[in-house]
Parts: C-alpha cells; sequence; structure tokens
C-alpha cells in the first residue's frame, strides 16, 4: 500500500509546538526550551512544518486539514506574558546572594519561562493530489481555531522539502531536456548541504544530520546564473562545483557542452594551496588553456600580427593609446589607417575592384615590412608578397619581383627605393603607390616624415612585440569556437598582460561566440551548448553599460542561441537591472554593505536572509535560489575536491 506523501514530511520526535497566530502571509509559533532541546534547537531560518495531521491516523484528519504549511523562522515573536515573565526572571536575579550558586526558580515560573514565540513567513503548502506531494506557494485560506502542531524537518523529511520539483515544472524540465538534447533522463548533481546558521553545532554536528541538496543541471544551461559575495568567501569554488556539474551532465547525458571561463586571476588554469588542484588538472584531456604571455601548456590568447591584418593593428592601436605614447602626426596617421580589403561583390567596374585590391595589397605589404623591421618575429617560410606590375618593378628594382616574394631585407630595400623615385612612379602614369595610407606606413618604415626629418616611426612599434605570435595559423576567435562546440573547457589565463589589451580580447572573443551563435540560431539549427563564465562582472555588465553592447546582449539575449552564462561579482548593485532581474539562480555568500543587500532583497525572499547574509563570513555558506525551486535555500556548497572529480571523471558514461 502506497505511504501518504503528507504523513512522511511529519516526524514525531521533531516536535517544536504549536501554531498561535496565523494569517496569509505570517505565523507565530509557541515553543518550549524542552521541544527546542529534543528537536536539537530551531536556528534562524530554519524550515518548519505546520499541520493538524495525526501522523498515526491520517484517515481520520478532515479534509480540509489535510495540508501541511511550510514555515521559514524569521526570528523572535512576543507572547502576551513575556512582560510578566521578564519581570519574575529580574526580581530572581536580583534576589541572589551568590554569583555562581543560584536558588531555582519556582517549578510554575521556571516551567512559564522556558516558553517563548517565533516569528515565521509562509512559504506554501504541501498537499496531496492523485498520490503525488504538491507544494502551492501560499496558503488557500486558514482556521483561527484550528490546532496546528509545528515540526522541524531533519533527513529524509528535510531533504524532500528542499529538493521539491512541481509535477509541472518536472514535466516542463523534461520538456525542456529533451529541447536541449539530453539522451537520458533529468540530471541532478549535489552541489552541497543545508546549513542554516554559522554556528551549525547542532544541527550539522553529526555528519548523520547533513541533508544534500540537488543541483538541476537544465536549470543551469542556457540560463543565467548570477554568483554574489565578498572576496574569499567562495565564490571561485562555488563556480568550479557549477564547471563540475557541467561535465558530469555532459558525460552522464552523451551531449556535448562548451565551457569557456575568463580567468582573472588565474585560479582556474593553475593549481593553488586552497584546492590543490585545478580545473586544467582534473579534466586534462578535455581543458584547453590560453594565456596573452606564451607559456608552456598554454595556447597563445594573441593573434598573428602578420596574418590577421585587422586584429593586429586594433592591437597595436590600442596598446599605443593606453601607452601614452605622444600622438604626432605620424602615429595619428598609422592609427587612423583602416585595413578593409575591397570585396568584388561590392563594385560595379570590375576594373576599380582591381585597383582598389591592388592598393589594399600594397597597403598591406606596408604595413608587413614595418613590422619586420620592428622586431615582430616572422611566421616560419613567411615571404613578403604582392602584385606589382613589370613597368613598376623595372623603375624600381628589375632584379627583384615581389610577386615572387621577397625577405624582410628585400622588402626594406624596396620600400625605400619606390619611396626615392615615388614622383618618377607617379609622373609615369601608373596608379600612385604611395596612397595617403600606404605612404603612412612608408614613413613609419623609413623613419621620415613627409618633409625628410626623422622621426621615431617603426621603434615605437618594438615594446609591443610580445603581443604577437607568430606561430598562430587561424584566429583565435573561431578556434576558441571550434573548442567549445567540441564540448572542451577553455580557461583564458587573463591574469597577465595589459588589462586594456586584455579587455579588448575578452570582448572580441565573446562577440564572436554570440555571433556564430546567434547565426546558426537564426539559420534554424541548433548551435552548441556554451557556458560562459564571468568574474568580476560589474566591468562588463554594469548599470550604465548599454544593453546593446556585446557583454549585456549575451547575458540577456543568448539563452535563445544555448548559450549560459554565470556572473561573479561583490556589488550586487552594480549589475544592470535588466540583466539583474531576467537572472533565473542565485547564489549569494556574504555580503558586507547594506546597500547591496536591498538591492538583492528587492528578489525572491532573500529578505529572510539579511542578518544571515550581513554577518556570516563562513566560506562557501550559500543562500541559493535555483529556477526549479520555489523558495530560497541555504546552502553550505561542498568544497571542489579535485581528486574525487577525476575519479567521477574517469568513469564511463552511463548512457
Amino acid at each position: 500500500m502506497q505511504k501518504n506523501p503528507l504523513t512522511q514530511l511529519v516526524q514525531e520526535e521533531q516536535f517544536v509546538g504549536w501554531v498561535c497566530q496565523l494569517d496569509y502571509e505570517k505565523a507565530v509559533v509557541l515553543t518550549n526550551d524542552l521541544w527546542k532541546i529534543r528537536a536539537s534547537g530551531i536556528p534562524l531560518n530554519c524550515f518548519l512544518l505546520a499541520t493538524a495531521i495525526d501522523p498515526k491516523a491520517p484517515a481520520e484528519t478532515k479534509d480540509a486539514a489535510k495540508e501541511i504549511i511550510l514555515l521559514r523562522v524569521t526570528g523572535a515573536a512576543p507572547l502576551p506574558v513575556d512582560e510578566k515573565m521578564l519581570r519574575a526572571k529580574v526580581e530572581n536575579f536580583k534576589n541572589r546572594t551568590a554569583t555562581i550558586s543560584a536558588q531555582e526558580l519556582d517549578e510554575v515560573t521556571k516551567s512559564e519561562l522556558q516558553f517563548s514565540g517565533l516569528a515565521c513567513r509562509v512559504l506554501g503548502t504541501f498537499y496531496e493530489s492523485n498520490g503525488a506531494l504538491r507544494l502551492g506557494s501560499d496558503i488557500e485560506s486558514y482556521l483561527n481555531a484550528a490546532e496546528l502542531k509545528v515540526f522541524c524537518p531533519k533527513a529524509a523529511a528535510l531533504e524532500t522539502i528542499i529538493n521539491y520539483i512541481s509535477p509541472e515544472r518536472a514535466a516542463a524540465t523534461e520538456q525542456e531536456a529533451q529541447r536541449l538534447g539530453f539522451k537520458t533522463g533529468l540530471p541532478r548533481f549535489p552541489i552541497g548541504t543545508v546549513r542554516y546558521t554559522s554556528t551549525d553545532r547542532r544541527h550539522r554536528g553529526d555528519a548523520a544530520n547533513l541533508v544534500t541538496f540537488n543541483f538541476n543541471a537544465v536549470d543551469f544551461l542556457a540560463r543565467r546564473t548570477a554568483v554574489f559575495g565578498m572576496t574569499r568567501t567562495g565564490k571561485s569554488n562555488t563556480v568550479k562545483q557549477l564547471v563540475s556539474v557541467v561535465m558530469r551532465t555532459s558525460s552522464q547525458c552523451g551531449l556535448k557542452i562548451g565551457q569557456i571561463i575568463y580567468d582573472l586571476n588565474g585560479e582556474y588554469a593553475n593549481a593553488n594551496l586552497q584546492d590543490k588542484g585545478s580545473i586544467a588538472e582534473v579534466y586534462p584531456k578535455d581543458t584547453v588553456r590560453y594565456r596573452i604571455i606564451p607559456i608552456t601548456g598554454f595556447q597563445p590568447i594573441l593573434n598573428n600580427f602578420y596574418t590577421q591584418i585587422q586584429e593586429g593593428h586594433s592591437t597595436l592601436r590600442t596598446l599605443i593609446e593606453t601607452n601614452d605614447i605622444p600622438h604626432s602626426a605620424d602615429i595619428e596617421a598609422f592609427m587612423s589607417i583602416v585595413f578593409d580589403e575591397p570585396r568584388k561583390e561590392e563594385f560595379d567596374d570590375i576594373e576599380d575592384w582591381h585597383k582598389q585590391n591592388l592598393r589594399y595589397q600594397r597597403k598591406v605589404a606596408a604595413y608587413r615590412a614595418v613590422l619586420a623591421r620592428a622586431g615582430f618575429e616572422l611566421p616560419k617560410g613567411f615571404k613578403f608578397q604582392f602584385d606589382v606590375n613589370a613597368t613598376v618593378r623595372n623603375q624600381v628594382n628589375p632584379s627583384v619581383d615581389p610577386n615572387d616574394g621577397l625577405t624582410a631585407a628585400q622588402m626594406f630595400t624596396w620600400f625605400d627605393l619606390a619611396h626615392q623615385i615615388q614622383e618618377q612612379l607617379y609622373a609615369s602614369g601608373n596608379d600612385p603607390w604611395f596612397d595617403p595610407d600606404t605612404k603612412a606606413l612608408v614613413n613609419m618604415l623609413l623613419q621620415k616624415n613627409d618633409r625628410g626629418g626623422y622621426i621615431p616611426g617603426y621603434r615605437l612599434l618594438q615594446p609591443f612585440k610580445e603581443y604577437h605570435s607568430p606561430s598562430r595559423t587561424t584566429d583565435v576567435s573561431g578556434e576558441i569556437y571550434k573548442h567549445l562546440a567540441d564540448g572542451k573547457i577553455v580557461i583564458l589565463d587573463l591574469s597577465v598582460g595589459d588589462v586594456a589589451q586584455r579587455d579588448r580580447l575578452s570582448k572580441r572573443i565573446a562577440q564572436h561566440i554570440f555571433e556564430s551563435s546567434m547565426a546558426t540560431f537564426s539559420r534554424g539549427t541548433h548551435p552548441p551548448h556554451i557556458v560562459i563564465y564571468i568574474e568580476e562582472a560589474h566591468n562588463l555588465i554594469g548599470r550604465t553599460e548599454p544593453l546593446t553592447e556585446t557583454w549585456p546582449r549575451i547575458v540577456k539575449e543568448g539563452a535563445k542561441a544555448r548559450i549560459a552564462t554565470v556572473y561573479a561579482t561583490q556589488e550586487v548593485s552594480s549589475i544592470h537591472p535588466n540583466i539583474l532581474s531576467n537572472t533565473e539562480n542565485i547564489f549569494v555568500s556574504h555580503l558586507n554593505n547594506e546597500n547591496e543587500f536591498k538591492e538583492l532583497a528587492k528578489f525572491y525572499d532573500f529578505r529572510d536572509f539579511e542578518s544571515s547574509i550581513m554577518h556570516t563570513q563562513d566560506v562557501g555558506f550559500n543562500r541559493v535560489k535555483t529556477l526549479s525551486n520555489p523558495f530560497v535555500i541555504p546552502v553550505q556548497i561542498d568544497k571542489f575536491n579535485p581528486e574525487l572529480e577525476k575519479q567521477l571523471a574517469s568513469r564511463p558514461p552511463s548512457l
């Protein structure tokens, strides 16, 4: 015979009192010191269950009373006799003649003093429907004369409460799982255990009392997740747990899920003393690491300036701006150059396109010559090659042909000779070789201005050689996107290098991911599953950031292109309100600022946790709201365990 799901929640040994006052939103519970002791205490923010059901004889309960009201303790509540009892206690203390041994109160007074009130908020109502447990997010009605017993759930009952998902939500989640491409059932993974208060000697003192909170992976994919908290309160540990949950989901369900971590401090790419292991070490075959400054074990995040022309020039322009290099006329001319390759389909006259294309080739050739002169390492086997007709070739230097390829030294000599006879080249009726852009580049190459005077020229670019990667043959953004589509973890170690360059590269890679996935989505096909982790998110999706910018667009619109975002920051108030209000999952540890908490308190039932969030600094102690859970749950996030994750990662997929 199937057991009534309601009676499974009522644990007689956990009786803690009676409801003495109730309305639609709050309740007052009368409790007693003895009942508290038997139930291992009643911590602030703990769950309570109020019901008229007799667990030994549920059939005898009236139909109207076959329900359980879910409460959360939010503080102490005054009782009508409190003032009288306080006077009795004060008189007792005043009459004592010794500080250690003391005269006992009379039994009646002592018994009265043991009673106290608990202020509670109504979270919802559990009831049974068609044999299934249901939870409404309010109460339908209440009776003032009802005798509601109150229990403090633990073990299996508490686990049912915190991991409850409504049948409708479960069905919708199953459909979502199928839409997202899961081949097996709905995946849920343990991520922590219930914790009510910083002092956890009693409600968590025994390992047997720990109650596991499971995170629904489908709540996470193609969703927004916020991780809030002060430094050193466990934000990074939470992110690592989320990364491991996604990897387990991918393995268990046979689904490729790419993850990219913008690692500002290098703690995901490299092992540290806290974790004794990094994400890269746990998943060595599935992790690709990138770094601005080249080092063993990392791919270069930088592009090849000789082949990624626009990207390389944009990088140099940014570096010049951020390094306070004097903006002479020649530098201004260099920075204003545009390397847009002419597209044949944009020209009505093929001859016009041909002329523009030749000019573009000359401009690129001069730019590459400047790079070589400044000491930017040439790619292996690289030669300078561009179209030159026979007339020009014979006028400049008939012994070498740029069509066949030149060395860097030959290139310098060729442009030097061409510069000397530029007026002759123009007078001969040829297309002018030295258009404004090419002329500015040749001036930098030869260190001469238009009047023949000395300028630093290419030497101004020499300090930036480390931002060029001669070994790269493909665009780094496209390469990273391919890794993500293959289900890899990509870690961008941004802990070193120029800050402006770091921010620019980060944005460029993010923009490529977003545009590539959106293009796939717009074609009516499924883009790959991707999770983007953003640290110091207030710098990227702040309140003043236009929603049309790359990062806000990713967070706001990326879900439809199967892009999930996890953003971490210390400042709730710094996040754009439009993004914050559309965030499905929120993890909050410690905030030390009332203004930050006031911003958080606008969402869900975080207001109940003001004291806890403001005063407890325990690492990993989070208040968690997920898409599937109808209310906030206080959770101690498990410590990231590299050895355990390695074991789990080595297991074959359970398809």
